[in-house]
């Protein structure tokens, strides 16, 4: 399934992602943001993304040969870890910095913005999308299958010590790393909308998280799965599953 990515793409050319542009990307994962970055700061820019995940990083360098996106450099790399790899770029050459849905599974998303900053240019910018958890599922009345999904995804990011209201703490995270905070926005991620995986898909892309976690069997997500399809609600009706936060900022002077 091709998913939607015109909120981030939006996120990213308001926060200030422009052609031209040298982006370091981190946690890129299977590619998506890094295509959408590519193609933002164009033949003339450059994107260096990076993920701790070799076969992530396989699935994004097949999709990026599949869009023809050239202008990329993907390594691999723990940002957690020895940064030393990054050294192959001079300090300061980065005019942006940025992912989506990384800062929340980091123990020390300071330490990690502080670090990698040391390549990003003064007054570079510094654009990061979260997921938050704390105002939803929101509906008007409730979905008890759909309520289930939500529950088990809260409960297995809780497990996985990802941080659930990332979002709302976007602002302070930019401020104790030492960036100047310019603005944040937020917006509601619908069911059903904007390509978004149907809700048994994605119980079965994270079938083996949730079992790991110790919170289900196998037997137990068939059983949901199922239900889920046949309890699909009705397209008029407003299932809000997630919200997703942009902050950016930029790098003072030193």
């Amino acid at each position: 399934m091709e998913r939607d990515n015109t909120t981030t793409r939006r996120f990213l050319e308001d926060a200030g992602i422009a052609p031209g542009m040298r982006v370091l990307e981190i946690g890129c994962g299977g590619g998506e943001v890094t295509e959408v970055l590519a193609r933002l700061v164009g033949p003339a820019g450059a994107v260096a993304a990076i993920d701790r995940s070799e076969d992530m990083l396989a699935n994004a360098r097949d999709r990026l040969s599949q869009a023809g996106v050239d202008n990329v450099q993907l390594m691999t790399l723990d940002v957690t870890g020895d940064l030393t790899r990054l050294d192959q770029f001079e300090r300061d050459s980065f005019d942006a910095l940025t992912g989506r849905r990384v800062l929340m599974y980091l123990q020390d998303p300071v330490g990690a913005l502080r670090r990698l900053c040391r390549w990003l240019r003064e007054g570079g910018l510094v654009v990061f999308e979260e997921t938050d958890l704390t105002m939803v599922p929101a509906r008007k009345s409730p979905l008890p299958a759909h309520d289930q999904l939500a529950d088990w995804l809260r409960k297995m990011l809780v497990a996985e010590n990802a941080n659930t209201t990332m979002g709302f703490d976007l602002p302070a995270t930019f401020v104790s790393a030492g960036l100047s905070f310019e603005g944040i926005r937020a917006e509601a991620v619908i069911e059903g909308q904007g390509g978004q995986f149907a809700p048994s898909q994605l119980l079965r892309l994270v079938q083996a998280r949730l079992i790991s976690s110790g919170l289900t069997t196998e037997a137990e997500v068939e059983a949901l799965a199922a239900e889920l399809d046949h309890q699909s609600p009705d397209p008029t009706t407003v299932y809000v599953n997630g919200m997703s936060f942009c902050a950016w900022g930029t790098n003072p002077s030193q």
